[in-house]
Formats: structure tokens, C-alpha cells, sequence
């Protein structure tokens, strides 16, 4: 009986003390940083934990290799009920980063006052499907800086783009948009640079 007991209080112990190897999914992490890089989020939206609730919208621009630090802004529009109601207020998930590591702050729309305006411009914005269709190029850009946008629509359906290149319609909004948000990620941005890269 005593040899039953002590495999069974050495099972749980070993239970109880065993570290949670499971990286946390991006849809979840918060203000700190990480062993992530933002490429993860960006380039594998669909294969890091990275789901968008309803009308979340995902914006994103990473440099070249070796060409200084990206930046990824989440609107979490906190639409997580079962009927897409609200669960909380707006927050904003600001990471910047390279492709190994990222630092990053989450915060409420009201404590980054750009937040708002430009979700509300996002949320309008097109993507034309033709880009460069009459003009197109044989070689195409093999390096450069990568933009990315990913949203789920009132109906839960993800649509996740990329784009490398120049002149694309939303290129200058989304560098604009990234640039403003950058201010709000200012404390992010410090804690990358201070961690070293």
C-alpha cells in the first residue's frame, strides 16, 4: 500500500512541477516579450494560433532579413460572445520585432487616440484583385519589405493578404497607418532594443 502511495505522490509531483512547453498562441500574448518573431504571425497566420474574433482586423509590416524591426498591430475588437456581442472594450496588440524575437504592448483603444481612426478607415479599405494585371513584370521582387493584412468579416470568414513589391493602392495607407501606431508602441519598441536583437 505504501509503494502504491509513493509512485502515486511522485506521479503528481512530477505532474505539478513540469513546465508548460506550449508556446502561447499569438491570439493571446500580451504585454511582455517573447521568443517569437513576427514572422510566425504574418507569414503562417493560419498555422500559429493567431485567430481573429469577428471584425478584428490585423495589419503588419516586416523588413528584410537584417534590415531593422517590423511592426504588427492587432485590433481586437472584443466582438468573443457566441453571438459576436462584445466581451470588452477595443484593444490594441502592438509587437515590434525581428524574425526571432518580438517585444510588445496591449492596450485599450482610448490609450492610443489614432487607434480608433484608422480601424475605422481599415474597415473600408478594398484590395484590388487586378493589381498590376496590365503591367506585370517577369522578375519579381526576391527581397524587400513585406506587408501584410488579415481580417475576419461580421460572418467569421478570414481573409489573409500579403504583398511585396511597389505602388500597390495600400501600401502608403498601411506604412501611414503603422508609422502612427508606432508612437503607441514606443514602450515596446524600447523593451526590443534594450533586450538586444
Amino acid at each position: 500500500m505504501r509503494i502504491i502511495a509513493a509512485i502515486l505522490s511522485l506521479g503528481l509531483c512530477g505532474c505539478a512541477s513540469a513546465p508548460n512547453l506550449e508556446p502561447l498562441e499569438w491570439s493571446s500574448l500580451g504585454t511582455d516579450c517573447y521568443d517569437r518573431g513576427l514572422s510566425e504571425v504574418l507569414l503562417f497566420p493560419d498555422s500559429s494560433g493567431t485567430m481573429l474574433s469577428r471584425t478584428d482586423i490585423r495589419i503588419g509590416r516586416l523588413p528584410d532579413s537584417g534590415n531593422g524591426s517590423g511592426l504588427v498591430a492587432h485590433f481586437r475588437q472584443g466582438l468573443n460572445g457566441p453571438f459576436g456581442q462584445s466581451t470588452r472594450q477595443p484593444q490594441l496588440f502592438l509587437a515590434v520585432g525581428d524574425w526571432r524575437k518580438s517585444c510588445s504592448v496591449l492596450t485599450e483603444h482610448v490609450n492610443c487616440p489614432q487607434a480608433a481612426r484608422i480601424y475605422d478607415q481599415l474597415k473600408v479599405k478594398s484590395i484590388p484583385v487586378g493589381h498590376a494585371f496590365d503591367d506585370s513584370v517577369g522578375l519579381t521582387v526576391l527581397h524587400g519589405t513585406e506587408y501584410f493584412l488579415s481580417s475576419r468579416d461580421g460572418h467569421g470568414n478570414q481573409m489573409d493578404w500579403s504583398y511585396v513589391g511597389s505602388d500597390h493602392p495600400l501600401q502608403d495607407f498601411l506604412d501611414a497607418a503603422l508609422d502612427s501606431l508606432s508612437q503607441c508602441a514606443a514602450p515596446a519598441s524600447a523593451q526590443f532594443e534594450q533586450h538586444g536583437r
